[in-house]
């Protein structure tokens, strides 16, 4: 049995980049990775099934089993996986996942943890998870930049030096899809033209008010925000920051939990604090 854990992480603002090379295909954009994310045990099965329970659930996670498949085609195992964040909320679960998965499928084969966030990049690529988080969660940063799209060392991922800080959480309604939305072709063309405009403004004057500044511009220019989303941003921004968490029905903020709680009615928060910390095993026996 083999156990790792995977920070999560949210992407800010970012603009879709494909190519004819999975390894450069993915997204320019800047992120929060997470002290929270998602922790993963393998187990080898007698047969060459892959059975995948997560959150207590039987599950059909295609991105976490072929992560796994990617390193060792010929073996079963059974991979459980527990979220600290729920799925299709902009928490990239799904690549946290497939890191985690792969992680401990390289150490059960011997083989480099680069393999695993390759592996994990493709998966989240070919499953329709999120186009970035791979990159941004292997990074050592609180605020990982991807100024060149894809998984390094194809694509650049960099550190601006902004200090850690304190992130709450609020989930507002169903989650989103994120390959349903960046599959619709005008859709795209907005977030690349006015995505690719924010990741450079953040590059040149790299801040925390100008993460949120540009959260706000992008999520309210591109037209994600749903009616929740840009009320919630609208009453925490009165006292605090906020912005929409792409791609989800949700909201992070640098406001505590209690503070949140007083201004947004119906909602699950979750209190976390940005982190630099990066993938790893927990437990091998």
């Amino acid at each position: 049995m083999i156990s790792a854990f995977c920070p999560g992480h949210i992407t800010c603002f970012f603009h879709p980049v494909k190519t004819d090379n999975i390894f450069m295909t993915g997204s320019r954009g800047v992120g929060i990775k997470l002290s929270k994310g998602t922790n993963v045990i393998l187990e080898e099965r007698s047969d060459n099934k892959i059975i995948i329970t997560v959150d207590g659930r039987s599950s059909d996670c295609k991105i976490a089993e072929l992560a796994v498949k990617n390193i060792i085609s010929d073996k079963g195992f059974d991979i459980t996986i527990n979220n600290d964040f729920p799925i299709g909320q902009g928490f990239g679960m799904s690549a946290s996942a497939a890191i985690a998965a792969a992680l401990c499928a390289c150490e059960y084969s011997g083989k480099d943890k680069k393999e695993a966030y390759k592996s994990a990049h493709i998966a989240d690529i070919k499953g329709g998870g999120g186009l970035g988080d791979v990159s941004g969660i292997v990074c050592n940063s609180n605020f990982p930049v991807r100024k060149r799209a894809g998984i390094p060392p194809y694509g650049e991922v960099i550190d601006l030096n902004l200090k850690k800080t304190n992130i709450s959480i609020a989930i507002l309604g169903d989650p989103l899809h994120t390959r349903d939305i960046i599959s619709d072709s005008k859709l795209s063309e907005k977030l690349i033209r006015i995505g690719s405009r924010c990741v450079d403004l953040f590059i040149k004057s790299p801040s925390k008010d100008s993460l949120f500044y540009l959260s706000n511009e992008f999520s309210s220019s591109t037209g994600l925000e749903t009616v929740k989303i840009s009320d919630a941003i609208r009453k925490v921004s009165k006292v605090g920051n906020a912005g929409m968490c792409m791609l989800g029905h949700s909201i992070f903020t640098d406001l505590g939990e209690d503070e949140l709680n007083a201004i947004i009615d119906n909602a699950s928060i979750i209190q976390c604090i940005s982190s630099n910390s990066m993938p790893k095993i927990t437990h091998k026996g």
